[in-house]
C-alpha cells in the first residue's frame, strides 16, 4: 500500500505575512482575504460574459 502523501502548509510564510499586515488580528485578515476573494469572482464573471458575447464568429473561407 502507498502512503497518502502528507499535506504541507506551502503558504505559512504568506499566511504569517498577511496576519502581521492586519496587526495580528485574524478576523480583519480573513475579511480581508474574503473581500479580495469576492473582487477576483466578480471580475472572472465580467470576463466571462465579455469572452462569452464575442462567441465563436465564422472564419473567412480560403481566397474568399
Amino acid at each position: 500500500m502507498i502512503p497518502a502523501p502528507r499535506m504541507q502548509q506551502p503558504c505559512s510564510d504568506e499566511a504569517t505575512e498577511i496576519l502581521a499586515l492586519h496587526g495580528g488580528d485574524a478576523l480583519e485578515a480573513l475579511r480581508t482575504l474574503i473581500a479580495e476573494r469576492d473582487a477576483v469572482e466578480e471580475r472572472l464573471a465580467i470576463a466571462a460574459i465579455a469572452m462569452g458575447l464575442g462567441g465563436p464568429r465564422p472564419r473567412p473561407a480560403c481566397g474568399r
